[in-house]
């Protein structure tokens, strides 16, 4: 008699998904006909999970949050409407600075982003350290 070898079996890896995979995967079953099981298990997780996820998709908890220890605080910008007068400008400004500073933009430029929770538009002449601080704060 042959001695059987032991079955070993690996422990299958847990998988992590981003929020945008399950928010993917959560509107996938909202489609009419499509069963949840159907779902779950075209992507390899247990429908158990996806109900889950759907549970959290509709109080609004599913949302993408940057992701930070818990003991830090995220700042938040505060963006205040801002009005330059040039004459003080000048007076701010060193004269080196000023020729660096000055931007021949044409006030006709645009740009146009599109995010998952939706569009952001810039139009005309814009700092762009403000406008780096700007999509920080969208991206963030």
């Amino acid at each position: 008699m042959e001695a059987a070898e032991p079955v070993v079996r690996r422990r299958r890896e847990r998988q992590f998904r981003s929020t945008e995979e399950k928010r993917l995967i959560v509107d996938a079953t909202r489609r009419a006909g499509v069963s949840v099981a159907a779902v779950a298990q075209a992507h390899g997780v247990n429908a158990n999970q996806v109900f889950y996820w759907r549970k959290l998709y509709d109080a609004g908890q599913l949302e993408c949050k940057p992701s930070l220890p818990p003991n830090l605080e995220v700042p938040r910008a505060c963006l205040l409407p801002v009005t330059l007068d040039v004459e003080e400008q000048h007076g701010l400004v060193g004269e080196g600075e000023a020729d660096r500073r000055t931007c021949s933009c044409s006030s006709e430029a645009s740009i146009e982003l599109t995010l998952t929770r939706g569009k952001v538009r810039v139009v005309g002449a814009v700092d762009a350290g403000t406008l780096q601080n700007v999509l920080g704060c969208l991206l963030a």
